[in-house]
């Protein structure tokens, strides 16, 4: 039985509750990499997805690194954790 994990995405337009199981997340997410990349590089001085955080000062630069020194997986998995996990109520 898959369990569907019901939370808002911080990332939509009109942000209703989306039921999905984490991979359905993850799919749902990659609509919204651009808007990722702004959220991290407008709230976290360091870049939060490496081992050690570094700090780019130049928001085009930081937008940049997020873009190509880390994949899309990474991303992906970093805002489910860290923006959607939080928030989730499991439904069978």
């Amino acid at each position: 039985m898959s369990m569907h994990h019901g939370a808002f995405c911080v990332f939509c337009d009109n942000p209703r509750t989306i039921h999905a199981d984490k991979r359905q997340w993850l799919i749902h997410l990659a609509g919204h990499r651009e808007k990722i990349i702004a959220h991290i590089v407008d709230n976290y001085e360091k870049c939060p997805l490496g081992a050690y955080p570094r700090l780019i000062p130049s928001k085009t630069e930081y937008a940049g690194h997020l873009k190509w020194s880390h994949t899309k997986k990474e991303l992906f998995l970093w805002a489910y954790q860290n923006l959607i996990e939080g928030q989730i109520s499991v439904l069978p």
